[in-house]
């Protein structure tokens, strides 16, 4: 997969699958693409904008912005930018909150499966409720409309009567899926069930017919996507502004 299709992914995988409650869309400013989120999550309603940087320079993004006038939540993630452009982001205001790793896999030969352990899928308002209340990270990660989605995949794990680990997957369009809250309880990490997690995961993309998967990872989490074979394709710098994390 080329680089800017798998960026492609990753902004149509970030804005999700429009509905009455995600509102979220994409926008370009003069070729800067922005990504606007208006949707619930944790039962609230969020909004947050996120300038994705290929190809602009710092001043050029800072007065696009400036135009635009993005949320108080917001964030500027540069793509393969160098490092010399990160001095003027800080005078402007903006902090280094994270790099991430654009990933991607082909789901040619997708990994045999791990017996260890039973990987679930939420189909029913009962099972949403109940994962919400016992999500490991504490968090209402389905509604019923996302429920609902037939694009939208929620898989878990459970072990000793928990919530140990569990995913999301959009379908972003019938060759491609797009991973997201991969999220492991941290009494249970290092034990192989975020690897199963997602072996179950590249499965069933696999047997619906697509063709890759994508996704970001933490500097944490690359090892394991590495060993799963994806691939990297870009590096994501992202930056935050100073007072959002006051």
């Amino acid at each position: 997969m080329q680089r800017k299709h798998a960026l492609e992914i990753f902004m149509n995988g970030e804005i999700g699958i429009a509905s009455a409650e995600n509102r979220s869309n994409r926008q370009q400013l003069n070729g800067l693409n922005i990504l606007h989120s208006d949707d619930v999550w944790n039962q609230q309603r969020q909004i947050a904008d996120e300038a994705i940087v290929q190809t602009h320079s710092p001043a050029e993004v800072l007065a696009l912005l400036a135009a635009y006038q993005p949320s108080t939540d917001h964030r500027i993630t540069l793509v393969d930018r160098p490092a010399s452009e990160h001095a003027t982001y800080h005078a402007a205001g903006y902090r280094h909150s994270s790099s991430e790793v654009l990933l991607a896999r082909s789901l040619n030969d997708v990994p045999a499966f791990e017996p260890r352990y039973s990987i679930a899928q939420a189909t029913t308002i009962a099972e949403m409720e109940w994962l919400n209340t016992h999500d490991p990270a504490k968090r209402a990660w389905i509604t019923a409309t996302r429920l609902h989605e037939p694009r939208l995949r929620h898989s878990f794990i459970l072990l000793d009567a928990e919530v140990v680990a569990r995913v999301r997957v959009c379908q972003v369009d019938p060759a491609h899926s797009y991973v997201t809250n991969l999220y492991t309880a941290p009494n249970y990490r290092r034990r192989g069930i975020a690897q199963a997690l997602m072996i179950a995961v590249l499965q069933q993309a696999a047997a619906l017919g697509e063709h890759w998967s994508v996704l970001v990872a933490s500097e944490a989490g690359l090892p394991l996507y590495q060993k799963l074979g994806y691939q990297p394709q870009a590096i994501l710098t992202v930056f935050e502004p100073v007072a959002s994390s006051a």
